[in-house]
């Protein structure tokens, strides 16, 4: 797949500066910051869906304070 970036002229030059194949080193570059970026967080209803056993217990202790005896 090939995908076109304009970058601003002064950016450009800065590349050409440091190395002779642009497109390895925006490549590179963006593979970088890929791997240091944390994961996505979760949505919040898979978040509810991760802790949902433990959420209905809590629920649960809950109404058993309710109880009139």
């Amino acid at each position: 797949m090939s995908v076109q970036v304009t970058l601003p002229d002064e950016l450009a030059a800065q590349i050409d500066d440091v190395s002779p194949d642009r497109t390895a080193f925006v490549t590179e570059a963006v593979q970088r910051l890929l791997r240091k970026s944390p994961p996505s967080p979760p949505s919040e209803i898979a978040r509810i869906n991760e802790l949902a056993d433990e959420l209905n217990r809590e629920a649960e202790e809950v109404l058993e304070y309710q109880v009139i005896s």
